[in-house]
């Protein structure tokens, strides 16, 4: 009987120790990314850079397949200012950044939900290993569910809904490590030098975006 309590309880400890747990990504690193919005009509494709060691930075540069053009969303961390930018139109808005900087990560508190591999593994190299968590996020009363890769603890999908806006999803790809243009992070020079502006109404797509994946703990 105590051979079995034992054996019960070494592969309890082995299942629990087994299942994926929240990671954090790397500090310095680069890639793509695409949301969908509001039913489809709001759809949008991204180059992002992303500094961790500054405490700073999601720069985002965003083309609208449904509205042509370039625009920049450009968080600047400890300084709680984010710059709204459209290079195109020689235009930029300084903002209030609510969100405090915390490393991109699955959240502490987020519900492992499965491990998928994206592709095969019929050919050594040829499958993803994934894993995908959900959650809440009651500042903004949104729902998510995340997909981070097992290796590395990289974002590969992102599922958010909010009562305001519906659900967004976003995919992330073509990461590359370490920051490769520091430039990325400086703020152009048409951009104001005055106070902030306070955001008004309900969270707009890159606020979701940094609270839930660089402001979630």
């Amino acid at each position: 009987m105590r051979s079995f309590i034992l054996i019960f309880i070494s592969g309890l400890i082995c299942s629990i120790s087994a299942q994926p747990q929240p990671c954090v990504s790397p500090a310095l690193y680069v890639g793509s990314m695409s949301l969908t919005a509001a039913d489809g009509i709001i759809t949008s494709a991204a180059s992002y850079s992303y500094d961790a060691h500054a405490q700073q930075k999601l720069h985002e540069r965003l083309r609208r397949v449904h509205h042509c053009g370039s625009a920049a969303a450009l968080p600047t961390g400890p300084t709680g200012v984010m710059y709204e930018i459209d290079s195109s139109h020689l235009s930029c808005q300084k903002k209030v950044l609510e969100s405090s900087f915390h490393p991109t990560r699955v959240p502490a508190d987020a519900v492992f939900m499965g491990q998928v591999i994206l592709g095969t593994v019929s050919v050594p190299g040829l499958g993803l290993l994934t894993n995908s968590w959900v959650g809440e996020i009651p500042e903004i009363q949104a729902q998510y569910m995340l997909t981070f890769t097992e290796f590395t603890c990289l974002p590969v999908s992102a599922m958010v809904f909010t009562p305001q806006t519906g659900w967004i999803t976003f995919s992330f790809y073509n990461h590359l490590l370490g920051v490769h243009n520091p430039q990325d992070f400086v703020p152009p020079f048409f951009c104001p030098t005055a106070a902030p502006e306070f955001p008004e109404g309900h969270p707009s797509i890159s606020v979701i975006l940094s609270v839930l994946l660089i402001d979630s703990s």
